[in-house]
């Protein structure tokens, strides 16, 4: 009989662990996924103070609002160098309605994959650009929402879905 009391605690000390540990990875396991959460939602931010900086410069700008988006954009391309999803493609349009200045340029951060071209390219039209006319400036995002494409046309709303959809502009 004393052996059969003995077993009988001994099964419910063995029980009573069993329960103790589930709870505890139950509570661990709760901890993990709000911190997966609270991760993903850091992430979103981050995404956002990155579009941040290109996004105030949508719709219609001045000639030195252009400007100063483009010297963003070249810093970002030297910044991000090994990563191209976050240097955005940009589409010039024209500069501006004299046919001596209309540039249809496309620069795409995966020619040739040198980013140097890049900067440089965009260094040479920024300072064609003039401050006395008005532009256009429109993006378009990627899957994850970092801004893929960036449009910037003289005076005129044209749209950028359009344009990608005819110059077969894929990553």
């Amino acid at each position: 009989m004393e052996n059969a009391s003995k077993a009988l605690l001994i099964a419910g000390a063995i029980l009573l662990c069993i329960l103790i540990i589930a709870i505890g990875m139950f509570i661990y396991n709760s901890a993990q996924s709000t911190i997966t959460d609270s991760m993903t939602s850091l992430s979103t931010q981050e995404i956002d103070a990155f579009n941040n900086q290109f996004t105030s410069y949508e719709g219609f700008q001045t000639g030195s609002n252009v400007k100063a988006l483009m010297g963003r954009l070249i810093g970002n391309a030297d910044t991000y160098r090994d990563e191209p999803a976050k240097v955005p493609q940009v589409y010039i349009d024209r500069l501006s309605n004299t046919k001596n200045t209309n540039v249809n340029a496309t620069f795409k951060t995966t020619d040739a994959g040198n980013p140097q071209n890049y900067i440089n390219n965009l260094g040479t039209i920024r300072n064609r650009v003039e401050t006395k006319h008005e532009y256009y400036v429109e993006m378009t995002f990627q899957n994850n929402g970092l801004i893929d494409y960036i449009l910037i046309s003289y005076n005129s709303g044209n749209n950028l879905n359009n344009i990608i959809n005819s110059t077969k502009w894929k990553r």
